[in-house]
């Protein structure tokens, strides 16, 4: 049978699909492009925001119109947050998988057309399958999930519902990644992306750390021409490893020198409301500290605006962070209340026009504040990764080793994988803008083909 996968949401996600792509590759399915060619239709959801929920719930109602025949399968978080909603859609007839099953899709499948059942939600998840990495499909990059679950019991957090796990944290066992990963390099991946829920506490269940993952994958992986990115991590479990981290990534440049942090907010009171386990004076320092180790680090955090019970002043110490913090890039959220969780029912919610208002001037704060921190960057000549194609199809995107962006204009997908030495010519808030100057890895020539649609949403990873 045929097979069609949409993606939604996270990194962690992301992989998701991919393991659920694996599993059904070895049953025999083939993936197809296109939807109008499937027999079966997987939407991996995410739950993440209400207004990516209202595109994704509107998806279904337009593809189950047009397509009434073929089989439906809604996976991912959205799968189970929305349950009811999601078979009144596809009137009962569509295949309910949540985030805990994706490792079973073969079988679920086989269950479901032999007889019948369609709703599959565990509350534990084996981590037994990692995806295989598919060159055809996703080029040089492989997505290697660590863990799900975290340490964290936010106020807002959706996630932490729709992927309950026992233990709170489950992470995959060392050598089963480090073997994935071995792999997947073997067959020609370059940059290895390590995701999860919250990858700082990758290993927190099994007595190791993120730490000794990375140390066996740059001790194991003998090649000097990988990219290693780390996923988002909290502040909390963050701290616990931040010292071997730093040390590691300061003495290999396999490693990016990369680091996405959520704060959330720069306003005691609201962590507090919000039930984050740091204060702004720690988090203030965890950042301190890796720009005093890593002064070329990039530095990522996600900001939410019009959080229950946010004042003016709260949301003025917020700005006065992201000056004072110099972020490379925030990722801005106004306030979504999600089901399920304690926030979506506190008093003093703030009203929507506010959060709009309050959102664009935080956006404006955080481009002037990526913008001098991107121009510094002018003039000067760096070693990356020609890592994808250019969104505006206007050429490539080139990372860095701290994994900024160089848009490259005029340059083909052939390209896609090389190392090069790029010349920084101008910058905008968002990105660089250069010219390949240097070679210094051939290309691998083998370009993923774009077969499975993501729409990701990079502050929920």
């Amino acid at each position: 049978m045929r097979v069609y996968v949409e993606t939604y949401g996270c990194w962690l996600n992301k992989a998701d699909s991919m393991i659920m792509i694996t599993l059904l590759l070895r049953r025999g399915f083939r993936v197809v492009p296109s939807v109008e060619d499937a027999d079966i239709v997987i939407l991996n959801t995410c739950a993440v925001r209400g207004d990516s929920e209202v595109r994704q719930l509107k998806r279904m109602r337009e593809l189950y119109s047009k397509y009434p025949d073929k089989i439906f399968i809604v996976a991912g978080c959205l799968a189970k947050v929305r349950i009811s909603e999601i078979r009144r859609i596809f009137e009962g007839k569509c295949i309910i998988v949540g985030p805990n099953d994706v490792e079973s899709i073969d079988l679920i499948v086989d269950h479901a057309l032999r007889e019948g059942r369609r709703i599959f939600l565990s509350d534990d998840r084996p981590m037994k399958m990692l995806p295989e990495h598919l060159p055809e499909m996703t080029g040089h990059i492989y997505v290697a999930p660590l863990q799900v679950g975290c340490l964290c019991s936010c106020t807002f957090c959706v996630t932490r519902y729709a992927r309950d796990v026992k233990g709170r944290v489950r992470s995959y066992p060392i050598e089963l990644i480090v073997d994935a990963v071995k792999r997947a390099v073997e067959r020609g991946a370059r940059e290895i992306y390590l995701t999860g829920q919250d990858v700082a506490c990758y290993g927190f269940d099994r007595g190791y750390t993120l730490v000794d993952l990375l140390e066996r994958l740059l001790r194991e992986v003998d090649r000097e021409d990988i990219f290693i990115r780390i996923g988002m991590s909290e502040p909390e479990a963050f701290s616990k490893i931040v010292d071997q981290l730093l040390d590691i990534v300061k003495r290999d440049r396999r490693v990016y020198r990369y680091f996405h942090i959520p704060v959330q907010s720069g306003s005691d009171r609201i962590l507090s409301l919000m039930r984050r386990k740091y204060t702004v004076d720690e988090y203030r320092e965890l950042v301190r500290k890796i720009r005093r180790e890593i002064p070329e680090s990039t530095i990522v955090t996600d900001m939410i605006v019009g959080f229950p019970g946010e004042t003016e002043e709260d949301f003025e110490k917020s700005l006065d962070l992201i000056r004072e913090l110099e972020f490379d890039k925030v990722h801005v959220a106004r306030f979504s209340p999600r089901p399920f969780t304690e926030a979506e029912v506190m008093r003093e919610q703030v009203p929507d026009r506010v959060k709009k208002i309050r959102s664009r001037k935080m956006v404006e704060v955080a481009n002037e504040v990526s913008l001098r921190r991107n121009l510094r960057y002018v003039c000067g000549r760096y070693r990356g990764i020609v890592s994808s194609l250019d969104q505006k199809g206007q050429g490539v995107v080139v990372r860095l080793e701290n994994y900024k962006p160089v848009i490259v204009k005029e340059v083909s997908a052939d390209l896609l994988s090389a190392i090069v030495e790029v010349h920084v010519t101008d910058a905008s808030p968002i990105n660089l803008v250069g010219t390949i100057e240097n070679i210094h890895v051939e290309p691998l020539h083998v370009t993923g083909q774009a077969i499975v649609k993501e729409e990701l949403v990079e502050d929920a990873s």
